[in-house]
């Protein structure tokens, strides 16, 4: 019986590792799906409503370089044949985060928008990184792992807009 019980604990530490692991595919797939979304959406907000210049490049920036993601996610999904669904609405979350830069005073709206992309990019330097690291997909994977650059790059940019 304790050999039973052995195999059992084992089997049990074995899931509980994996669970720490990287998100699922659907999972990354959806996070990864909406947060293009809401950075298209605050991009295009941020790139009329910003009050510097930096703060509006940045916006445009980001519509384009999650324009460009998120089309990069769609034809993965659709030449690996993912069971995956892609959103097509921002989820409650991120619908608030456009709502306060839609809400935000034209004196509040830069730092705002910076706070945001700073805490955004780096839930999306998180995301991509531990997908790159343990997912189960060799496409996403190597999705993820061409990415993390880019948005780490994005991560350190955005921390300039608030200074």
């Amino acid at each position: 019986m304790s050999n039973h019980l052995l195999a059992a604990l084992a089997i049990l530490a074995t899931l509980t590792l994996v669970s720490c692991g990287a998100p699922s595919t659907p999972d990354f797939v959806k996070n990864v799906a909406r947060s293009d979304m809401y950075e298209i959406e605050a991009g295009k907000i941020a790139s009329e409503k910003g009050q510097s210049e930096a703060v509006k490049e940045f916006g445009r920036h980001m519509v384009e370089a999650h324009s460009k993601t998120s089309e990069e996610l769609k034809g993965i999904v659709q030449a690996e044949k993912l069971d995956s669904e892609l959103p097509t609405r921002l989820d409650k979350k991120h619908r608030n985060m456009i709502d306060a830069l839609n809400d935000a005073k034209p004196e509040d709206f830069d730092k705002t928008y910076a706070k945001q992309q700073v805490k955004a990019h780096k839930k999306a330097v998180e995301l991509f990184d531990e997908y790159a690291e343990a997912g189960d997909n060799a496409a996403l994977k190597q999705f993820a792992a061409n990415a993390l650059p880019t948005i780490k790059q994005h991560r350190e940019q955005a921390k300039t807009l608030s200074q």
